[in-house]
């Protein structure tokens, strides 16, 4: 069997693969050492019925995932590396993997032969969800995205891919006292919300990063559904459900640190925004009805403090158009994603952010909750 990064396929090639008629399914797992390095495949002791991998924008952690195996691992130290395979023609493969896992104490199952054990997985990001164990302070001229490599460097973990657009940009003196019991994580994303980046993430090779902040509508897509296609990979399971009744038009926003030394007024301090007439949250297709929603936090610049309540009037935008479907398997899905759907019967077509999802290894559908951007 030849076996091939997915990252070599064009987007044509691709799309033709996974949309294909009988596309063939495998999955693979790897075990891998305390630094992410490979210490042996146990594909043959994985049992996919019963595996899957999960995503959820909304978690404090990210990645999920239970991993079915016939052998015994050890459980506080290894980590695990699963992927999927997909073939045309079950002899070329195209590999996707899905992240790194940390595992938990296993179930064990005797009642069937072999032994196995059913263990849940949290990503990366749950090394950083412990309490920092310590007061922390960022003086004025620290570069920010040099205090949250470090923090996670102090961790354990020196895989860290960050956007460096904002590589010299300082923000205010902060205290995190040992008092208010902050974990490692919640620093990190209180640092990088003061210069307008997205919340930490690991991503599928089981690296860290963050990037600035970039609204749904601003972001590529990476696939494109559509019910009307003859090689739709859309099933009938699909409900749409549209709830804007308690959706803020209105955020606003307010710089409350105190070391900035003067009162916080509109423009310094203060950014208010207004969805006025997009969508039907809008103060428009809401007969003026303003629903408002204050947020307040520290930021270093009116600039991020700009981003962040975008961010929140963006979430607030896209409550309407919940949709809940299942597509054929697609490892292409990943973190911050849009996509494209169109679906006639629904009446739907646009952008939609997806916001969680939840990949079965052993090649049954998967599950995607998305929102209309």
């Amino acid at each position: 069997m030849s076996v091939t990064v997915a990252a070599d396929l064009t987007a044509a090639e691709r799309t033709a693969l996974i949309e294909g008629h009988g596309v063939w399914v495998d999955a693979g797992c790897e075990l891998l050492d305390a630094d992410d390095n490979l210490l042996v495949d146990i594909s043959a002791d994985l049992v996919a019925d019963g595996s899957s991998v999960d995503w959820s924008e909304t978690n404090t952690i990210h990645g999920t995932c239970t991993i079915v195996v016939s052998r015994e691992l050890n459980w506080g130290a290894h980590r695990v590396r699963p992927y999927m395979l997909l073939s045309s023609d079950g002899a070329t493969w195209y590999r996707w993997d899905l992240g790194v896992f940390l595992l938990t104490t296993p179930q064990r199952r005797a009642d069937i032969t072999p032994v196995t054990y059913s263990v849940a997985g949290f990503d990366k990001l749950d090394i950083l969800n412990t309490p920092l164990g310590r007061s922390f302070s960022v003086a004025a001229t620290d570069p920010i995205l040099t205090v949250v490599t470090t923090l996670i460097n102090a961790a354990g973990e020196d895989r860290v891919g960050m956007d460096m657009t904002a590589a010299t940009t300082t923000g205010l003196a902060r205290v995190f006292s040992i008092a208010d019991n902050w974990t490692t994580l919640t620093v990190v994303n209180d640092l990088l919300a003061s210069i307008g980046y997205f919340p930490l993430w690991v991503d599928r090779t089981g690296v860290y990063r963050s990037m600035p902040y970039q609204a749904p509508a601003e972001r590529a897509t990476v696939w494109p559904y559509s019910t009307a296609s003859t090689t739709t990979t859309v099933t009938d399971d699909r409900t749409l459900t549209a709830d804007f009744y308690a959706a803020a038009n209105q955020i606003v926003g307010v710089n409350d640190d105190p070391g900035q030394g003067s009162v916080p007024v509109e423009g310094t301090g203060i950014y208010t925004a207004t969805n006025a007439a997009d969508g039907p949250t809008s103060i428009a297709e809401r007969g003026g009805r303003i629903t408002r929603r204050v947020i307040t936090g520290s930021y270093a610049s009116q600039a991020a403090l700009v981003a962040a309540v975008t961010q929140e009037l963006d979430a607030e935008k896209r409550v309407t158009n919940l949709l809940e479907m299942s597509v054929s398997p697609n490892p292409v899905h990943g973190h911050l994603d849009v996509v494209a759907y169109t679906d006639p019967d629904l009446g739907i077509s646009g952008r939609y952010l997806v916001t969680g999802w939840s990949l079965p290894l052993d090649g049954s559908d998967m599950r995607l909750s998305l929102r209309g951007v």
